[in-house]
């Protein structure tokens, strides 16, 4: 990337941002080769998978659903392999979401991570279409979590390596590996819903992670079930007020919708592409994906050339 800002802050953002070398501007054409060539030899270049992690601010908001169908819109949108990861050991749902049935779980890779390679690999992750992969939850009482930081790494590095984008779907708990994911991803989504107690845990969660994130690294916030209960509960305003940003996902309650296409193991867009909510959906999977679809660039560049001929004739 060329770009004429000069400061360490914003270098470091891209860096993180899986960018792998920045020049400022002017440079010169050995500066530039020497950059490119560098970036593609460099075994130690940052990954370009981009990590997302999804969670609810409080069991039950629908975090699943909506990292599900991000996940899936990421695929569909960008035609790259998207890695979904259940991380509900005890009770995930990514499985029967999909309509299909695991036979190696995530808990089998984390047992043994030490002889974890991208060949072993291949045999855990379920492949759904095309581009979507899916490590299963076993999704058993019998199932135990245990300490996960470590044993995690490994897994992560090898599923960024290999897939586009890496999406994390985290149950409602507030364990050591939990804290340690939602610091290092990439971006988070922050699941709540319209009432009290959501907005106070919601704005918790929210003004913690900022904190230790730092301000250049967002945490979008998704509000679900909005008109389910229209007497009592509280308007996506009142999320704005408290959290200093509007959310950037309102899902409005539709049990038709939602229940034909959990009974059908669908995605929303698949059960009505032209829902609100598979719209809102799509824009979110754009956002945190760090973007734009391959049709937005084809028009962005139509409008550059475009505007490059009107100046030459004008010149």
């Amino acid at each position: 990337m060329l770009g004429a800002i000069n400061d360490i802050g914003f270098y470091r953002e891209l860096m993180r941002r899986g960018i792998a070398e920045y020049l400022a501007v002017p440079t010169t054409a050995r500066d530039l080769l020497a950059a490119v060539t560098g970036s593609l030899i460099d075994p130690d270049a940052p990954p370009a998978a981009r990590s997302i992690a999804f969670m609810a601010s409080r069991g039950g908001a629908g975090a699943s659903t909506v990292a599900h169908n991000v996940a899936w819109q990421l695929s569909q949108t960008f035609e790259e392999e998207v890695a979904l990861v259940d991380m509900d050991i005890t009770y995930g749902t990514a499985a029967l979401a999909f309509n299909v049935e695991p036979t190696q779980t995530i808990d089998q890779v984390l047992a043994d991570t030490g002889r974890l390679d991208d060949v072993l690999l291949e045999r855990f992750l379920l492949e759904v279409d095309d581009n979507l992969r899916l490590l299963a939850a076993p999704a058993s009482v019998q199932a135990e979590e245990h300490n996960l930081t470590g044993p995690l790494d490994p897994l992560l590095e090898l599923l960024r390596r290999r897939s586009a984008f890496v999406v994390l779907d985290i149950p409602h708990r507030w364990a050591p590996w939990v804290k340690q994911l939602l610091t290092d991803v990439d971006e988070i989504v922050i699941t709540g819903v319209l009432d009290l107690a959501g907005l106070r845990d919601t704005r918790n969660l929210v003004e913690y992670l900022r904190e230790q994130r730092g301000p250049e690294a967002p945490v979008r916030v998704a509000l679900n079930h909005e008109g389910a209960y229209r007497k009592s509960e509280l308007s996506p305003k009142d999320f704005e007020g408290a959290l200093g940003t509007a959310p950037d996902l309102v899902l409005a309650h539709d049990a038709g919708l939602f229940g034909q296409a959990a009974n059908n193991g669908q995605m929303i867009a698949q059960a009505n592409a032209r829902s609100r909510a598979a719209e809102g959906l799509r824009d979110l999977a754009i956002t945190v994906s760090g973007r734009q679809p391959a049709e937005a660039r084809r028009k962005g560049l139509a409008l550059n050339v475009e505007f490059l001929n009107r100046f030459k004739r004008s010149a």
